[in-house]
Order: C-alpha cells, then structure tokens, then sequence
C-alpha cells in the first residue's frame, strides 16, 4: 500500500515546526519507526536538531542533499513507517519530489513542514510541489506583529538581499496582508 503524504505550512513563526513535532511525539507514543531530517542549511539553533523558536526540539539527521540520505539510510518500510522532513523549501525541489515519491511507493508516510512563500509572496517550489501531491494540507498561520490579527505572509525587516537568507526574528516576522510588503 502506498504511503501517506502529509503537507504542513504557512508563513514564519506560524507553528508549523511545533505541528510537525505534534506529529513525532506521537508517532514515538506509538512506537513507530521514524527518522527526522532537515536540511543542512537551517543551522540557527542546532545543526542536529529541528528546533521551535521557542525551544522545543528533536534530534533530527541534517542533510546536504538526497543523494547523502540514500548512502546512509535505507529507506523501506521494513526499517520506517514515517519519514518527517523540516524545513522543505531549502531542499533541492527535484530530487526531493523523486525520493518522497519512491518512499511513498515503499509504503512509507512522509509528512513535511516548510514555508509556502518568500518574503516576497512567490511560493517555494518545493513547498508548492508537494502540496500537489499530499494526501493532507495542513496550512497554519501566525499573528501579525502590527495588528495581532490572522498572519499569512513572512515579513523581511530589511529590503533586499538574496532570496534565501536564513534567519528568525532578527530578519523576519509574520504579517497580515495590510501590515506586509514583499522585500
């Protein structure tokens, strides 16, 4: 039987790390097999751990690319019933889509976290791909830091810079559609 796929997301500081964690605990609770990745690149609190802003964490493989999880792991549902994956914007979109499908085809579930849009409205292709392919969209949002009503977009402090810029509070906040601007 086919896995299940599991899509979880929204702006900055929205949740969605601590919903993904939800998910691991009682996976755990269960006793499920899992293993938790992240990619290399997210290193603001720990580079082996997913983390919340507010410091609730689990040890998690950090990877560079696909090709270094297929040398370490072996991927089947003999040796993991659920893949969870943080932070899925910065992986490679590809490859990525290539090996959720194959683990899905292995009767493995994969449930994923990561933003759906940059600081500048345009959605994260990976983000977006696996959107098509969930069974399951969970989309959370944030409040906004002006207003305090519902936020749905990553606010940038300050213009410009490259598209991917790693960060928290320091660089970003979550915002309403009347308080945000892309930058």
């Amino acid at each position: 039987m086919r896995g299940y796929l599991e899509t979880i997301v929204g702006a900055m500081f929205a949740g969605k790390t601590s919903e993904l964690l939800k998910r691991i605990l009682w996976a755990e609770h269960q006793g499920k097999k899992l293993l938790v990745i992240k990619p290399k690149i997210d290193d603001r609190y720990s580079e082996a751990l997913i983390s919340t802003h507010n410091n609730l964490t689990h040890n998690c493989y950090p990877m560079e690319n696909w090709n270094q999880i297929e040398d370490k792991f072996d991927i089947t549902k003999k040796n993991y019933d659920i893949l969870f994956l943080d932070e899925i914007q910065f992986m490679n979109s590809d490859e990525t889509i290539r090996n959720v499908d194959s683990f899905l085809d292995k009767g493995v579930d994969v449930v994923c976290a990561g933003l759906d849009q940059d600081s500048r409205g345009k959605p994260w292709e990976t983000s977006s791909l696996l959107l098509g392919l969930a069974d399951k969209i969970t989309k959370i949002y944030g409040f906004c830091n002006v207003c305090g009503i519902e936020a749905t977009k990553t606010y940038r402090k300050i213009q410009g810079g490259e598209r991917t810029q790693v960060g928290a509070s320091d660089i970003y906040e979550p915002r309403c559609l009347k308080h945000w601007e892309p930058r």
